[in-house]
């Protein structure tokens, strides 16, 4: 069965370590290091290095799931989300570009929905500018 990738997880993460971390500095250079010693400023900057750590963890595990190619599901935080086109907006699209005309109004909103409308644009433009290669490569068959 399909799963979604998740990267809400590894990002809730790393905003947790790199919080934790700037927290660290912040205690460091804070009145609460008066009189403490050099033991205290090595323990800090050790928790700091676990610190590090966790967030190239963090980065790794970003990078694995973004870097898995996937046409059109690709992986994307939630808050990344596409707002879905009302039917006046699809209508001023495909009035302002006559190219999304080459695409069923359900194919242009199922794409848009996932990719974005610019995208669904880019796509027809390519589709208009390939056009006439394939058509005479079709006809000379």
């Amino acid at each position: 069965m399909y799963q979604k990738p998740d990267l809400n997880t590894p990002l809730a993460q790393l905003r947790e370590n790199t919080a934790a971390f700037k927290a660290s500095l912040a205690r460091h250079v804070s009145d609460e290091r008066m009189g403490k010693g050099i033991a205290w400023d090595i323990e800090l900057m050790e928790q700091r290095d676990d610190i590090a750590v966790k967030i190239v963890e963090d980065f790794g595990a970003i990078d694995k799931v973004m870097s898995e190619r996937r046409v059109i599901d690709s992986a994307t935080p939630s808050a990344w989300t596409v707002d879905r086109l009302t039917d006046e907006q699809l209508a001023a699209c495909k009035a302002d570009w006559p190219e999304l005309g080459m695409f069923a109004d359900d194919t242009v909103r199922r794409v848009a929905d996932v990719l974005g409308i610019r995208m669904v644009r880019s796509m027809a433009q390519e589709a208009i500018r390939r056009a006439p290669a394939i058509l005479q490569a079709h006809e000379s068959r």
